[in-house]
């Protein structure tokens, strides 16, 4: 079975109506998970992020929120990872990847050997010259 972690922005575009064509890219990992056909790691980091950004950018309400992670994380092909290799991430942090975030990501999909989904094309292209697994949705 494959397994992928999953960024930020591919969490909040399956989640909202930002961006249909990301929607439903992400959609059919999601789909995958559901149907026990992969798995999608959601590092804490991320979920952290995902609360951060759907409070303050999209004024989601806090219940609201809550229910969508315990209802995701309630997926059989989805689970939460801590994510946080610390000496992994200072090592990548800022000077091979530019955001701390990032640097987060990044770090477990190489602990991890597990690559991680992203619609971030700088991203992608950090982690790709230094050779993190990853897909560029």
């Amino acid at each position: 079975m494959n397994s992928f972690l999953i960024d930020t922005n591919c969490l909040i575009s399956y989640t909202t109506t930002r961006n249909k064509i990301q929607s439903e890219r992400i959609a059919g990992y999601i789909e995958d998970a559901s149907n026990l056909k992969s798995e999608i790691i959601i590092i804490s980091n991320v979920i952290t992020e995902f609360v951060y950004t759907l409070q303050s950018i999209y004024k989601v309400d806090s219940i609201f929120i809550n229910h969508m992670l315990r209802d995701l994380l309630k997926n059989p092909g989805i689970r939460h990872q801590h994510g946080y290799f610390m000496n992994i991430i200072l090592s990548l942090w800022p000077n091979k990847i530019k955001d701390y975030g990032d640097a987060v990501l990044a770090a477990a999909a190489f602990e991890l050997k597990i690559p991680a989904l992203t619609f971030d094309k700088p991203f992608s292209k950090q982690l790709s010259l230094i050779n993190i697994p990853h897909r560029l949705l």
